[in-house]
């Protein structure tokens, strides 16, 4: 028999026998992954203009870090390394969508993108880069809103972002 878990972050449910290790849609750490019956989301009940425009650039860096990842994806000719962005991929365009629910917009489509690299190392380099901007930005958009679930919500998206640097880390070294 499944539980039912709900990710405060993204909002989304796993069936699994057993709580995740992390949100299978966001990435998101494990203390954000709760029963069903324990579930509040991170949504505040009005937003700050402040944080509702710190909101819209994080979706639109998300947007095109996802971009950059399907990218990589397809041109990566490595079976395990072009699955890899997939997935990372799909978790920045979670976290998109997640962001525009926040502010109740329409999520936007991910447009297809060339810009990235054959060299599955070349396309880890620029991982590297786009995930400690995220990273910078996300501490100061979390610093700069009034709303607690605003700011937790960005330090959440800050650890999966960490997870993500860490990973393109050992990739290089």
């Amino acid at each position: 028999m499944f539980d039912v878990y709900k990710c405060r972050v993204c909002g989304e449910t796993s069936l699994m026998n057993g709580k995740p290790g992390n949100c299978p849609f966001c990435g998101a750490d494990r203390e954000y992954i709760v029963k069903k019956e324990n579930y509040n989301r991170l949504m505040p009940d009005s937003i700050s203009e402040t944080s509702r425009e710190n909101i819209k650039s994080a979706i639109k860096l998300e947007i095109n870090n996802s971009k950059f990842y399907s990218c990589a994806s397809r041109k990566t000719g490595d079976e395990f390394e072009s699955s890899t962005f997939k997935r990372l991929g799909k978790i920045e365009a979670e976290h998109a969508e997640a962001l525009a629910e926040l502010i109740d917009v329409e999520e936007e489509d991910i447009p297809k993108y060339d810009e990235c690299y054959k060299d599955a190392l070349k396309n880890y380099e620029e991982s590297h880069k786009r995930e400690s901007r995220a990273i910078e930005q996300y501490k100061v958009f979390a610093d700069e809103a009034k709303e607690p679930e605003i700011q937790e919500f960005f330090n959440a998206i800050v650890e999966v972002e960490k997870d993500h640097l860490e990973l393109s880390k050992r990739k290089l070294s």
